[in-house]
């Protein structure tokens, strides 16, 4: 008898074992350095939204080297994953991730960093023709003319160049206008916040002029600029944009020492980024139907979906990164 009710437990346990499992799905998410603290949240919430729906999620990081990202990849297909998500070190020599993937039958998506020229099943991203038209709105709100200057993200990055293209493009109307003239673009190298501040201050010492507004292509840029013209020690006002709600970012907005940042709502991102990957791995074609753009990356037109950014500022970021998105503590921004 006892053996009889042993024997009905184990049944019991393995038949809500097999219900939970979801199928036995496995998916690993794999991003490309810690230095970036939006991807270990992004990576925490990917993996968070997908154990709620009982699957099974390794995370890993390339270190910021592209060779290591790769061999971490390979680890991943060999534990048996069903798909994979991705944000690259490098967006040309990632495709021998997505090559091996498609060999071994596993679903691969770009996060937030499109792959070139391979067969990628599906791209997660931000809307960058949105945020190029929220930094220039925001700035242009404030200061409807002057002297502009853009610093950029990296040019081998594509965010990047569909940023410069978006800043450009909002701004083309009131540099025809003549309210604007645009002084000086560039892209900096690796986002860094050094090579920023080099070529602000190359700028400054050619010139001459400190700039009405500066189009910085991320915080960090932003932060860089703010150091360099509190060195050079001009009390112009200067207005600046800034991505991705850093911690820095957000206190030089309450400062007024930045303009404004763009959040991109990470949560929601990575949310929707594990959720497509699952439905992926169970019915790919319900999934590429939940995509709202196609973007081509040099060998075919990949499903996507885009999800815009919020413009912070000092009116709403109380409001959006404390209240609503919890984000920061009032003690963290404070």
């Amino acid at each position: 008898m006892r053996n009889i009710k042993w024997l009905i437990g184990l049944l019991v346990v393995t038949m809500l074992s097999a219900c939970q499992s979801d199928n036995g799905i496995k998916l690993g998410f794999i991003y490309s350095s810690p230095i970036t603290d939006r991807y270990v949240r992004e990576a925490g919430y990917f993996k968070e939204y997908a154990e709620k729906h009982n699957v099974k999620v390794y995370v890993e990081h390339g270190n910021g080297d592209a060779a290591i990202q790769y061999q971490k990849a390979i680890e991943l297909f060999d534990k048996g994953v069903d798909g994979l998500a991705i944000i690259a070190v490098n967006a040309n020599t990632a495709a021998a991730i997505v090559r091996e993937g498609n060999e071994r039958g596993v679903k691969v998506m770009a996060y937030n960093r499109l792959i070139k020229n391979s067969d990628l099943d599906f791209f997660v991203s931000g809307d960058n023709d949105v945020l190029g038209k929220i930094m220039v709105d925001e700035i242009i709100k404030v200061k409807p003319s002057g002297d502009a200057v853009i610093l950029g993200g990296d040019k081998y990055d594509r965010n990047a160049v569909e940023l410069m293209a978006s800043i450009k493009k909002y701004l083309q109307p009131h540099i025809e206008s003549g309210n604007i003239e645009l002084k000086y673009v560039t892209y900096i190298e690796d986002w860094s916040g050094e090579n920023a501040a080099f070529e602000l201050e190359q700028y400054l010492s050619y010139t001459g002029e400190v700039p009405d507004m500066i189009f910085a292509g991320f915080d960090g840029i932003a932060n860089s600029c703010i150091d360099v013209l509190e060195k050079y020690g001009s009390d112009k006002p200067v207005f600046i944009t800034g991505q991705d709600a850093t911690i820095e970012g957000a206190k030089n907005v309450l400062a007024g020492k930045q303009q404004m940042t763009a959040f991109h709502p990470l949560k929601d991102a990575a949310t929707k980024a594990a959720e497509l990957l699952i439905e992926l791995v169970k019915n790919e074609r319900k999934a590429k139907q939940m995509a709202n753009a196609m973007v081509n990356n040099g060998q075919r037109d990949v499903p996507t979906v885009k999800i815009p950014s919020v413009s912070i500022t000092k009116g709403n970021l109380e409001k959006v990164l404390i209240e609503e998105a919890q984000f920061y503590t009032r003690e963290q921004i404070y």
